[in-house]
């Protein structure tokens, strides 16, 4: 891991710009726009070369790049994990390994 590098301009190239195709369709049916709309205007304009990606996005809904949530993944994960009684396999592996 100590040889990787992060290329963070790498969006920047034009080859990835429909990535953001799905952002589009998105905005367009959250601005009112029926989502089949969208979808059918967004490929249009990819198909006629006229897209233009918007590549100043944010998430911050639950889940997505900009809120992880990783806090809540970790505490549900403890939570489930203390419902195991790993005391109690422990316990019966060792007194197997005795006899």
């Amino acid at each position: 891991m100590q040889e990787v590098k992060i290329n963070d301009k790498i969006l920047d190239d034009p080859k990835y710009d429909f990535i953001f195709s799905v952002e589009e369709v998105n905005r367009l049916a959250a601005e009112g726009m029926p989502f089949r709309d969208a979808y059918k205007k967004v490929g249009l304009d990819i198909e006629s070369g006229n897209f233009k990606p918007n590549k100043n996005i944010s998430h911050t809904h639950e889940g997505s790049i900009g809120n992880l949530c990783n806090d809540k993944i970790s505490a549900l994960m403890q939570k489930v994990m203390s419902q195991f009684s790993f005391d109690k396999v422990d316990e019966a592996a060792n007194s197997l390994l005795k006899k």
